[in-house]
């Protein structure tokens, strides 16, 4: 019926993989029970949900492990990964986590090695539910509903396409939180992500480019979202660039202000003896049309006033520290 109404089933699936995560990771508010008696294809692109009997809360704290749980996962930071599953409550407090580290560490090289096009949920939370029988792990009721949902939604995913790839959606999307959202504490995630052992990452820094412009072309033109008989509705329009403005801003103040990141960033640029001029330039390459440069200069000229007192206060502290 939806190939019939003319929709196109990769741009629903796309829509319907990014609301899954907004519910998660930016509302923190999600359906329980997504089956597909409970989600329409409305002939205009969007998503319907209906039967909100089974809806769940994630709290703030809970919505910023789950993004560093993604964060650990990308840089395989295993032994972080098993504390993130005691701070999320699968684990008790003081439980020993260095058991479980190399059984995570399998887990996620075994799902993740076979390429995502392989990859799935059901496999992975398959093997997860091995260790449930090994280790004091308990699954938290909202988080039953968590992968229950997720495990559905991918399963809608995989009966309208079965080579839909799950990550290549989920992953610019993730891409996209970390460079832009205006949340301090991603920008915090954006930071251990781009840092492995003191080590700047260029090349993880332009992938992560890369994906989360990907992320706004493939929502922008997405077909399943193009209105056939009129404008698309401004209350939820795509927006069609990628707008690194803000997050160029709010790194100067970040680099201006902390002594160990701006120490960082200089090792970065004069690592292994030299500087790192053409990796500098690729990434440029890459963000140049993304950069209102009038922009950031006015949005820096009217936060001149709070720059210059944050200043002020953080070398009176200093001073008074070292005295």
């Amino acid at each position: 019926a939806i190939k019939n109404a003319g929709i196109d089933v990769n741009g629903f699936l796309t829509v319907g993989v990014s609301a899954a995560l907004r519910q998660l990771l930016e509302f923190g508010l999600f359906h329980g029970d997504p089956h597909p008696g409970n989600i329409f294809a409305m002939r205009d692109g969007r998503i319907a949900y209906v039967d909100f009997g089974n809806v769940a809360v994630l709290s703030q704290q809970n919505k910023q492990i789950l993004i560093d749980a993604v964060v650990h996962a990308v840089n395989e930071d295993y032994a972080e990964m098993a504390n993130d599953f005691t701070r999320l409550g699968f684990l008790a407090s003081g439980t020993d986590v260095s058991p479980i580290i190399p059984a995570l560490e399998a887990i996620w090289q075994n799902s993740a090695g076979k390429g995502l096009s392989d990859f799935n949920f059901r496999s992975v939370t398959g093997q997860f539910n091995k260790l449930v029988y090994n280790y004091p792990i308990r699954i938290p009721e909202r988080f039953s509903l968590v992968i229950r949902s997720l495990l559905t939604q991918e399963g809608i995913c995989f009966t309208l396409k079965p080579d839909f790839k799950f990550l290549e959606v989920a992953y610019p999307y993730v891409a996209k939180r970390l460079l832009t959202d205006p949340n301090p504490a991603l920008r915090e995630r954006l930071i251990q992500v781009l840092f492995k052992d003191g080590v700047f990452q260029w090349k993880r820094l332009e992938n992560l480019i890369v994906l989360a412009k990907e992320n706004v072309a493939k929502m922008s033109s997405n077909p399943a979202i193009q209105v056939k008989n009129g404008p698309i509705s401004r209350s939820w329009q795509t927006v069609s660039k990628l707008d690194l403005t803000d997050t160029i801003k709010d790194g100067a103040r970040l680099v201006l202000f902390d002594e160990g990141i701006r120490r960082q960033l200089l090792l970065a640029l004069t690592e292994d003896s030299k500087l790192h001029v053409e990796e500098l330039v690729d990434v440029y390459k890459l963000v140049e049309d993304d950069i209102n440069i009038p922009a950031v200069a006015m949005k820096v000229v009217q936060d001149f006033p709070n720059v210059v007192r944050d200043f002020l206060l953080s070398w009176s502290n200093s001073v008074l520290s070292d005295r």
